[in-house]
């Protein structure tokens, strides 16, 4: 498995910051981290001290924490899918920061990918992220500002979809 693992649900979480390069022993695997991931694990006490990208893509956090009962995420699924994919997003999926519990879309059984915030870089001028953020304050009788608008993507398609994350 490469030191730089692939996450579908959060393509690019070692752009958004939660992995540091580091040498630190991993706590699932025994080995030097590489990527040492820096969010919080929702687990019972004692949390890791280090967890790797790499127990992160294939679930070894679990030999660590109480029972294997953790996650990477404080949310909801907006939507129905499998266990498989709901177990994935929420425990083999890089969490990142957010200010309150959110809701994770889903469409068609498949969450969609985490691909920032409406104010990040990559979204200014792009009017299919503008129509997601319209679309979400639509739905909230009010005007969403994009630093609070989480922006996610089907992964087969070019369908965005904005859910709301305020501080």
């Amino acid at each position: 498995m490469s030191d730089k693992p692939f996450f579908r649900f959060h393509p690019d979480a070692y752009d958004h910051g939660v992995f540091d390069e580091s040498d630190e022993v991993c706590s699932a695997c025994s080995r030097p981290c590489v990527w040492k991931y820096n969010q919080h694990i929702y687990a019972l006490p004692p949390e890791p001290k280090a967890i790797c990208a790499r127990c992160i893509s294939d679930g070894s956090v679990a030999k660590v924490v109480p029972d294997g009962d953790y996650g990477l995420h404080d949310f909801e699924l907006g939507g129905e899918t499998s266990e498989a994919l709901a177990i994935e997003v929420e425990q083999r999926t890089p969490g990142f920061s957010t200010f309150n519990p959110f809701l994770w879309p889903v469409r068609n059984g498949v969450p969609l990918a985490f691909l920032g915030f409406g104010a990040d870089d990559p979204f200014k001028g792009d009017d299919a992220v503008k129509s997601a953020i319209a679309k979400l304050a639509e739905e909230m009788d009010g005007e969403i500002a994009p630093d609070y608008a989480m922006i996610f993507k089907t992964l087969d398609g070019d369908e965005y979809v904005a859910t709301l994350d305020l501080d």
